[in-house]
């Protein structure tokens, strides 16, 4: 009777040192990837200079109360409309792999119109950072175990086992109960997994 209080409290310490060890080394399994998109624009800024061409330029009729309407060709034949002043124009289109601008400037002795258009050839960037995190994946692994129990006659059932878990798909198991120190018996399982 010493003998079987002796391995009853070998497995009781067993079991409770098996559950202690799976309470602290659990961790909650992802089932569904993570998936975490980051998206960060980022403008490409260049500056340089240019140089507005002031040489050639064109000549044109300006009315004199708005600048905007102009008269570009009056033949020799025909008069220039009372209010309507001679003006030169100059037009200019500056480019680079980047960027056009378009000039224009219109000038009668002082500068009467003057105009700077640009058109941004650039093309902004768009960073896009796209992470998955996979669910923890079953490994296989070999586990003891213990069992402990009885009826409510008397407290008589020891065990003692090992599992083979296959990555969490199938296991196989042995277990010897120890009721009986003269009879040991032996038993071996099979299981799957039934749901996940």
């Amino acid at each position: 009777m010493k003998i079987k209080k002796i391995i009853l409290y070998i497995i009781l310490a067993l079991v409770l040192l098996n559950f202690v060890n799976r309470q602290c080394s659990s961790k909650p399994e992802m089932e569904v990837p993570k998936i975490s998109i980051v998206r960060d624009t980022v403008w490409q800024t260049k500056t340089d200079t240019f140089k507005i061409q002031t040489i050639d330029y064109k000549t044109v009729y300006v009315d004199t109360t708005d600048v905007s309407i102009t008269i570009t060709k009056i033949t020799d034949q025909q008069v220039a409309p009372k209010d309507y002043i001679e003006a030169k124009t100059y037009r200019d289109t500056l480019s680079n792999d980047d960027i056009d601008i378009f000039s224009y400037n219109l000038l009668q002795g002082q500068l009467l119109d003057s105009k700077l258009s640009y058109k941004l050839k650039v093309p902004r960037e768009i960073n896009i950072t796209k992470t998955i995190e996979h669910p923890k994946t079953y490994r296989s692994g070999l586990y003891m175990f213990s069992e402990i129990g009885g009826n409510p006659s008397q407290f008589n059932n020891l065990s003692l086992g090992l599992q083979y878990n296959r990555k969490g798909k199938w296991f196989i198991s042995y277990r010897a109960n120890f009721n009986d120190i003269q009879q040991t018996t032996h038993n071996v399982g099979v299981g799957f997994r039934l749901f996940r």
